[in-house]
């Protein structure tokens, strides 16, 4: 039996947790608190959230009044530990690593990403659902970037009668989209059929959606953006244009946090093959 220690995180904290007490182990939770230093020195595992931090100050804590900052995770934690992280800043995890700590980024877990692309691509549909007038079959809808969460969430649109167009770099990924029944076209080209569009969704975490593209849309455009910091969308000129923007990442927490929660301590579990 091994003791793990949960810091910070959303509601997928809670079944991942419940999850690996059903696996015969113990689970304790800290956050900013004076207790915080002996609460880690007695874990066996460390569990931080996906994504570890959303400022790369402190662990991302939603559901904390009092988050605890990342520094002070790197000063309480011993030599030897086992710090499970999603996505971690890569200052931090250097922090970690140059002080004798195991670093394991759960999210790189290929099972688990696959899954949490489900996650996404479910919560992407509730947004749509929940922030549009029309059905999903026969919307014209643009998905950016065809990686794990891309295709998800455009195979499933597709599945639902919506006409789907994928924008990505790789020739690989464009062949994929139009085997996976979407219509594929290259990122730099997007802007061309920018009127099309009754919804976009973008998956890539750097800047792909400029002014060229976003001035083109129709006003009752939305765009969807699933992707986590520093975002794909240029927020100011799609504010400038009068297009409509959710930012939406961290569904699988909002939108299926059992499923999501039980996927990563089944990652976690398997890694340390208790």
């Amino acid at each position: 039996m091994k003791n793990f220690l949960f810091i910070g995180g959303d509601k997928r904290r809670q079944y991942a947790a419940g999850y690996i007490v059903n696996e015969g182990h113990t689970v304790t939770f800290a956050d900013d608190c004076p207790e915080f230093e002996s609460l880690v020195a007695k874990a066996d595992y460390i569990v931080l959230p996906l994504p570890t931090s959303r400022d790369s100050v402190r662990v991302n804590s939603p559901l904390s009044v009092a988050p605890v900052s990342l520094a002070r995770v790197v000063r309480a934690a011993q030599k030897g530990q086992t710090v499970f992280a999603g996505m971690p800043d890569s200052s931090f995890a250097q922090a970690l690593v140059s002080k004798g700590v195991h670093l394991y980024d759960y999210y790189e877990n290929e099972s688990l990403a696959i899954l949490n692309s489900i996650s996404t691509a479910e919560g992407v549909l509730f947004e749509i659902t929940g922030n549009t007038d029309k059905d999903i079959h026969g919307s014209k809808i643009a998905v950016i970037g065809y990686g794990k969460a891309g295709s998800a969430i455009a195979r499933r649109l597709a599945a639902l009668g919506a006409e789907v167009t994928v924008a990505a770099r790789r020739e690989s990924a464009r062949a994929q989209a139009i085997s996976d029944m979407c219509k594929a076209t290259k990122l730099y080209t997007l802007a061309e059929k920018a009127k099309e569009f009754d919804i976009v969704i973008n998956t890539v975490p750097t800047r792909v959606l400029e002014e060229d593209f976003i001035k083109n849309l129709n006003k009752t455009c939305l765009i969807i953006e699933v992707a986590s910091a520093p975002y794909g969308v240029d927020f100011e000129a799609a504010e400038k244009h009068g297009i409509r923007v959710l930012r939406v990442p961290g569904l699988p927490g909002r939108i299926s946090p059992q499923s999501a929660g039980e996927a990563i301590a089944k990652t976690i579990l398997g890694a340390v093959k208790l």
